[in-house]
């Protein structure tokens, strides 16, 4: 059984002290009990020079959360 709402966090952090600054944090209707998890990540920055670390991260995810789904999308502001 799912609970009647969900919880929703939009966040940075702060990659040199580890710290998260919370810009939102509310309860959501769920109408549909749906469970589970849901995190969605925005990685900025030049992606030629930091591509092989990100994708290493990316792999070292998938292999210590194999029951997890990850769909890994390359969107450019250059266009």
């Amino acid at each position: 059984k799912g609970q009647n709402y969900m919880s929703f966090c939009r966040l940075d952090i702060d990659i040199h002290k580890n710290i998260p600054h919370v810009h939102l944090h509310e309860k959501r209707d769920n109408k549909d009990r749906w469970h589970g998890a849901e995190i969605q990540v925005i990685i900025e920055g030049n992606w030629t020079t930091y591509r092989s670390k990100i994708l290493h991260y990316t792999r070292q995810m998938a292999v210590i959360t194999p029951y997890a789904q990850f769909l890994f999308k390359f969107i450019s502001d250059t266009s």
